[in-house]
């Protein structure tokens, strides 16, 4: 009977690897070497036999993977494992030969835990206010801030009136619906972790308004299309969770509770219920589910609590109070190069003039008529 023993250097068991980095750092496993114990019994001691030991991909070990022992004595392999794990689970196994016939073979299983941290520290580089108005001061659609924010966009004061003060503001409570800056908010802070903004006092409150307009730019809006139309929690999940892998740091923040495009409350859920939080680190140990930490700039001294929740399997996350597994809602996540150099909005200032002048609104629909009438009577013609 072949037995087979994973043990760590000091002789305790090891049942889980664990890949992970320190904050930004390379991935590595810990441990980052194990011992492999095989103990043959009821052979005669004095047979020479031949040992093969199975490792997945890219992994080493000491001695030679293939080595001849005595029947009655364990063989020891040390294996350091390389590379990033393909798998939740990897095999090792441990088969013998007794002249060239194999007389024995035993596996064990590893389980692989993933968990990667950005240099985005939440503790340091968290801003010095949270996302209310009784911290931060409430915002108003300021002609400045306006025009630091946007370089080209259409009919300026209609689209400063209508889209941008829905978007752009924060009062007191009791004064209206409450708004927040949570966008600007998480932008700014992930950039200056980064090293791509430098901002302290009134300059940082600044730039916290004008990056939360920005998501009205073409750039941002063009760059989370595909995923809005496309939806995917599980696909955002993997463009940062490769961010980390490849690089150690990512400039991607979440959009979260951002409606699927198919609900008939799309425009209203747009403009009302999108909430921006930074996701800085991840855990996963099996394939259909995994975790997010992110930090929530309207419940910045939460963090370690604040997490995402995702089943992959069926595409959908969670991430209490605000979103749960059966609402009709995904993640978007764009980078920050959107924001930070994005500063035209043709699009968001045309959808403006629609939604929020009526005159506009029944041009539009009467030129959508014209447009329709008269392929139709191109259609006619060429019959």
């Amino acid at each position: 009977m072949l037995t087979l023993h994973v043990l760590t250097e000091d002789g305790r068991p090891v049942e889980r690897l664990v890949y992970r980095n320190e904050r930004g750092g390379r991935f590595h496993y810990r441990p980052p070497r194990f011992q492999i114990v095989a103990e043959l019994r009821d052979l005669a001691p004095d047979r020479a036999l031949r040992y093969r030991l199975s490792l997945p991909a890219g992994w080493l070990a000491l001695p030679d993977q293939q080595l001849s022992a005595l029947g009655d004595r364990p063989v020891l392999w040390l294996v350091f494992p390389q590379g990033r794990p393909r798998a939740f689970e990897h095999q090792i196994s441990v088969t013998v030969f007794d002249r060239g016939r194999a007389i024995a073979r035993a596996e064990r299983s590893l389980g692989i835990e993933l968990y990667g941290e950005s240099p985005f520290d939440p503790a340091r580089d968290r801003l010095p206010w949270a996302n209310r108005a009784s911290e931060f001061g409430p915002v108003e659609p300021d002609e400045r801030y306006f025009r630091a924010t946007y370089r080209l966009v259409l009919f300026p004061e209609a689209f400063r009136r209508g889209l941008y003060r829905i978007v752009v503001r924060m009062t007191s409570e009791g004064s209206g619906p409450p708004g927040g800056v949570c966008s600007g908010m998480a932008r700014a802070a992930l950039a200056r972790s980064l090293g791509m903004l430098r901002a302290e006092g009134e300059e940082l409150r600044e730039q916290v308004i004008v990056l939360h307009g920005r998501q009205l730019t073409d750039r941002a809006l063009l760059a989370g299309t595909l995923q809005f139309f496309w939806p995917s929690p599980r696909r955002a999940y993997q463009r940062f969770i490769d961010d980390l892998l490849r690089r150690g740091w990512s400039d991607l923040c979440f959009d979260v509770n951002v409606p699927k495009p198919w609900r008939r409350d799309v425009i209203r859920a747009l403009l009302g219920q999108g909430h921006t939080v930074v996701p800085y680190a991840f855990r996963q140990r099996e394939p259909e589910q995994a975790e997010v930490l992110v930090w929530d700039p309207s419940r910045p001294e939460a963090a370690g609590e604040t997490v995402i929740t995702l089943d992959l399997q069926r595409d959908r996350y969670r991430y209490p109070p605000l979103v749960d597994y059966e609402d009709a809602v995904t993640i978007v996540a764009v980078r920050q190069h959107a924001y930070l150099h994005g500063r035209t909005a043709m699009l968001s200032s045309l959808a403006s003039l629609v939604l929020f002048s009526p005159r506009a609104r029944r041009a539009a629909i009467g030129v959508a008529a014209s447009l329709a009438l008269s392929l139709g009577l191109l259609k006619l013609a060429r019959r």
